[in-house]
């Protein structure tokens, strides 16, 4: 919207990165005027002397546009802003994770911007927490021509180890968003399980073969006056024996 202050609107012009592709004159006929310009396609009856409505938005749609208001003569004074508008195909995409890890486990991923017109900035967050510079990896750059048209594709990359300190609720959750300027765009959520590796084979192994041996020594412990009890009773025995005279 724009305030005239009381005077008459002479014409409102739009443009991108320079180009005019829009133009109203109200007192022209017709009122509205457009310029072909890759990447505009105006809904004109929704386009007015206070907005302009585009439609079927592409990647060559990013851009600074700037609206420029005009009064009428005699003081023909103009005024104008610039914007910033940035067209994505799709979000950032998070690809190389394992849907579980164990506890000293390696987690390697990389997040990818879609194509489009300017660097990206890519944020990894691991459990809600921004992920610091000494498990990210890049940022690198991939840059892509279509006819005269340069896209740029950004790759970060995420790698730490897993430790008790990741648990939250038995999954460690991850994010990478995609940031341009100050305000972000999309981004990509992945959840991974997490989970305590288990006792090897041969440890198993081990305390299986300890514990048979604790039962060993517990028995034989346990029997032992038993087989005290035995042999003294056989020493006895023999003492009587000795001493017993046989008749004839």
């Amino acid at each position: 919207m724009y305030d005239l202050e009381g005077e008459t609107l002479y014409s409102v012009k739009w443009y991108k990165n320079g180009h005019e592709f829009f133009r109203y004159l109200p007192k022209s006929k017709p009122k509205i005027q457009v310029f072909e310009k890759q990447g505009i396609y105006i809904d004109i009856d929704k386009s007015n002397s206070n907005e302009v409505v585009l439609k079927s938005l592409e990647l060559s749609s990013s851009g600074t546009y700037r609206c420029e208001v005009s009064a009428e003569a005699p003081s023909f004074k103009t005024v104008f802003q610039d914007r910033d508008m940035i067209t994505v195909a799709e979000g950032p995409q998070i690809a190389g994770l394992h849907h579980e890890y164990n506890v000293g486990d390696t987690v390697n991923a990389n997040c990818t911007s879609s194509k489009m017109q300017f660097h990206a900035q890519l944020i990894w967050y691991i459990n809600k927490e921004k992920a610091n510079s000494t498990v990210v990896q890049g940022p690198y750059y991939k840059e892509h021509f279509t006819g005269s048209e340069r896209l740029v594709t950004t790759v970060l990359g995420l790698s730490f180890n897993v430790t008790d300190g990741h648990y939250k609720s038995g999954e460690i959750y991850l994010k990478c968003a995609t940031r341009l300027a100050s305000f972000y765009l999309h981004s990509d959520e992945k959840v991974v399980k997490f989970t305590k590796r288990p006792p090897t084979e041969s440890i198993i192994s081990n305390q299986v073969q300890q514990a048979k041996i604790q039962d060993k020594t517990s028995i034989s412990v346990q029997n032992t006056p038993n087989i005290i009890h035995l042999a003294c009773v056989l020493l006895f025995c023999l003492r009587i024996n000795r001493n017993v005279q046989v008749a004839y």
